[in-house]
């Protein structure tokens, strides 16, 4: 009896962490969303400022800083892209642990049912 109860806690604390790992995904993933509005918005104002302005100098201060933005958003992309990959993995394994979990659990209740 102690295994089945031991078995339903981890498999409880395995959809825990499952459904905590995909609250993590979404965030990550709407962050991502909201980056690619930004660096949207920032190539833009580089655009209209490049049609408004012919005249502007490669060394502009402010341009200069809007690429220095952009670089890092683009990291910080690529790095939330790995994240999120790993994640799904993780997730795949948790599901993959639940699964086995479940039919480790069928089979002890179907082995009690049968001597009780």
């Amino acid at each position: 009896m102690n295994e089945v109860l031991s078995a339903i806690d981890l498999l409880e604390e395995n959809f825990v962490k499952a459904e905590e790992e995909e609250k993590r995904r979404k965030e990550e993933e709407e962050k991502k969303k909201q980056e690619e509005e930004e660096h949207k918005r920032l190539s833009a104002l580089v655009i209209q400022d490049d049609k408004g302005q012919a005249s502007t100098s490669e060394h502009d201060p402010l341009l200069l800083l809007l690429q220095e933005k952009l670089e890092a958003q683009e990291l910080e992309q690529e790095n939330i892209k790995k994240d999120i990959k790993s994640l799904s993995e993780g997730q795949e394994q948790v599901i993959k642990t639940q699964e086995d979990i479940s039919s480790k659990l069928n089979a002890i209740l179907a082995h009690l049912a049968r001597n009780p």
